[in-house]
């Protein structure tokens, strides 16, 4: 997500080149979302899709979830945090990268592990309404770059050809109402060591090419020297030979 002079906020499309722009929803945008959540959360209920309370008992019923899924998200945030700590305190590149990297897993771990609760609670009413209210904001918020609407109605929205578009479109809609920016995951702090590591690894790459570079023009120059000795010595003994 970047801003641009007039601080529209604005994201670029699949192409990486034209520019959406995202608006701020008014009072008849924002009761349209509250409308499609109403009605799309009783059409759930009436089709006998479960609620968000529903699927917990089940899930606690299987075992999936209860007190030793509990510990063992707090064990994994818990390494997370403790292996972050690690990272930030960690000076040598060498050390960053091997830290930066068992962060990542760590992060990898813990989502996984909170895809047994997540994975089934995003199929219940509550998360199908509001994943119908999040892209009703979506066909309202975006615009192009002289404010007109990219979709004239939610329908046209849910018809569009380019799905790469729709799909970035609803993303950045979700990061812009949770108050973050497109590249946040660029900068945890994994990601922030692993640039600091490729920077180091590009500026020693470029030291060691210019270094090759000094020797191979000091030899060019020796070589050089070289030559012009032994021609004037051959030079020299050519005089003599004429005497």
């Amino acid at each position: 997500m970047e801003e641009n002079k007039d601080e529209r906020r604005f994201f670029l499309g699949p192409d990486e080149v034209t520019k959406y722009y995202i608006s701020t929803p008014d009072a008849e945008t924002i009761r349209g979302a509250d409308w499609v959540y109403s009605k799309t959360y009783t059409r759930c209920l009436q089709e006998g899709i479960t609620t968000s309370a529903e699927m917990m008992d089940i899930l606690m019923k299987r075992g999936i979830i209860g007190p030793d899924f509990e510990q063992r998200s707090e064990e994994l945030r818990q390494i997370l945090n403790d292996r972050i700590i690690k990272l930030d305190s960690s000076e040598s590149v060498d050390k960053k990268r091997e830290f930066a990297v068992e962060v990542a897993q760590s992060r990898e771990e813990l989502f996984q592990w909170n895809q047994r609760l997540n994975g089934p609670m995003s199929n219940t009413c509550e998360q199908i309404a509001d994943d119908a209210r999040l892209e009703h904001l979506t066909a309202n918020m975006i615009t192009n770059e002289d404010e007109s609407k990219v979709w004239d109605s939610y329908d046209t929205y849910l018809a569009e050809k380019s799905q790469a578009l729709a799909l970035r479109a609803r993303f950045e809609i979700m990061l812009y109402l949770q108050g973050l920016d497109s590249d946040f995951l660029e900068n945890t702090p994994e990601a922030v060591a692993m640039k600091e590591v490729e920077t180091d690894l590009i500026n020693k790459a470029e030291e060691a090419l210019r270094a090759a570079q000094a020797v191979a023009e000091e030899s060019k120059t020796n070589s050089t020297k070289k030559s012009t000795k032994k021609t004037t010595k051959k030079r020299g003994k050519s005089k003599k030979s004429g005497k």
